[in-house]
Formats: C-alpha cells, sequence, structure tokens
C-alpha cells in the first residue's frame, strides 16, 4: 500500500492508504485517513475515470534528475497544470504517471509525483517557453465544464461492470451487494 492523495472532478480531495493502485487497471481501492474522525468513510472504490489526478508519494531513494522538458498538462475542465518533467513520462493503459518539477523553482514548492488518468486530460504539451503573460491575460478556464458527461457512455457501462465484477471477486461485494448495483447499472442503460 502507498500513501495517496487523490483530486476528483469536482475538486474533493480524499488521502489515504492506496490498495493495488495501478494505472493499468481501471480502478482501485483506498483506506481513507481520518485523524480527525469527522468522516463516517472506512474505505473507498475509486474508479479512475472519476480522478483527476493523483498525488502519490515518491519512491523512497528517488534521485531527482535535471528536469528535462517543460509542459503543460491541459485537463478537460479547462484546468492547466505547468512545470517541467522529472526523467520520462511512464505511460501504462488507464494513464502517465510522470515526476513533475514546480514551473518556477523557487525551493518551496516540491517535485510531485502525479499519476493522471486518460479520462481527465484533453492532451500534454511540451512547450518551449511557459506562457509570459500576465495572469489576466492567459484567459480562464472554459465555464462549458461545469459536470463531466461521458463521451462513450457504452464503455463507461462495461467499465463499471468489469470493477463490480473484480470487486465481487475480491470479497469487496457480497453477493447481494453485486447484483442489486449490477442491476442498478444495467437499468442505467
Amino acid at each position: 500500500m502507498s500513501k495517496v492523495t487523490v483530486r476528483f472532478f469536482d475538486d474533493e480531495m480524499l488521502a489515504g492508504e492506496a490498495q493495488d493502485l495501478d494505472f493499468d487497471e481501471p480502478d482501485f481501492l483506498i483506506h481513507v485517513d481520518d485523524l480527525g474522525g469527522l468522516e463516517n468513510n472506512e474505505m473507498a472504490w475509486v474508479p479512475l475515470s472519476a480522478v483527476k489526478w493523483v498525488e502519490l508519494t515518491p519512491t523512497e531513494g528517488h534521485q531527482p534528475e535535471t528536469p528535462t522538458r517543460k509542459v503543460a498538462i491541459r485537463f478537460l475542465d479547462g484546468e492547466v497544470l505547468r512545470g517541467h518533467v522529472d526523467g520520462q513520462l511512464a505511460r501504462h493503459r488507464y494513464g502517465i504517471v510522470l515526476h513533475l518539477h514546480p514551473e518556477q523553482p523557487n525551493g518551496h514548492s516540491p517535485l510531485r509525483l502525479l499519476g493522471i488518468p486518460f479520462t481527465a486530460v484533453k492532451a500534454l504539451f511540451y512547450l518551449r517557453e511557459f506562457d509570459g503573460r500576465q495572469a489576466d491575460e492567459q484567459g480562464a478556464p472554459a465555464d462549458s465544464f461545469l459536470a463531466r458527461t461521458t463521451m462513450a457512455p457504452l464503455l463507461d457501462v462495461l467499465e463499471e461492470m468489469e470493477m463490480l465484477d473484480r470487486l465481487h471477486r475480491n470479497g469487496v461485494l457480497s453477493d447481494q451487494e453485486f447484483q442489486s448495483k449490477r442491476t442498478q447499472v444495467l437499468e442505467r442503460m
């Protein structure tokens, strides 16, 4: 298990210990941190299609490389994350994992290890230079992304059915819960 912070499309954050987080799989389980005791959640099943990014704990012993490329990651909701890539992007079936240095190296912003699902990204651009315009001249994110709508509803249903089946096989869902949730998914079609 590894310590992670998950950022969802609605900007909700969830921190905890990820179980079986692999960007070659469509989902993962997270044992929720609840230090204050305010939340009732102990574990969450998280489909990558609901995630904007996952901030992972850098592997022990990772020596930051000299940043090689400037990038701008444009998300579907209009947000742009800029920085310098440390080494290579690790491309997986459902997303990418990369070490990202801050845009302006100032010693205050640490190196981040991010996992970004493909479903969250419009594109990752390699840049010659970062945008030198003032913040008010750069433009704002589009308001067209108020609620994420699916671009391939049948694929979403098939992905959700596969996830439910895996949760059932792993003992997270009982037979009755599995049948109930499966019925709910099929009724949405």
